[in-house]
């Protein structure tokens, strides 16, 4: 099926395993600005590519990860996978909505990346903030 070029077409993911990757302090800090006016909840969510339970070992387990919100370092032993393998839940809600939850609204929420020594690469191919 691989010589199929008509069935390469119909199969294909739309993004074609794309997402922005780094793999070394080198490559700068990942800077995100989240639509603040627009979220209700306070959830965000990244994933990463490629494979299908990259979630734990890329976001979660990667000391080498540095993941901030406006500038403060988020607790990754706050983070879960969810909603699938592939993804990490970053923030669960805002203090409004969870108690537990020490993230607040603000007018401007800057979410960024930043590894701190060479490491395995990380690709992030969606972020999803409600």
């Amino acid at each position: 099926r691989w010589n199929d070029e008509e069935w390469y077409q119909k199969c294909t993911h739309l993004d074609a395993c794309g997402g922005i990757t780094a793999s070394d302090s080198s490559q700068g800090e990942l800077v995100f600005e989240l639509p603040a006016s627009k979220m209700t909840t306070g959830l965000i969510i990244v994933c990463g590519c490629c494979g299908k339970k990259v979630g734990e070992d890329m976001f979660l387990k990667n000391e080498n990860l540095e993941i901030k919100l406006n500038g403060k370092v988020l607790n990754k032993s706050k983070m879960d996978v969810y909603p699938n393998a592939k993804c990490a839940r970053l923030v669960k809600a805002f203090k409004d909505f969870d108690e537990d939850s020490d993230i607040s609204k603000e007018d401007e929420l800057l979410l960024s990346f930043n590894l701190k020594t060479n490491t395995n690469e990380v690709k992030i191919s969606h972020l999803i903030a409600l």
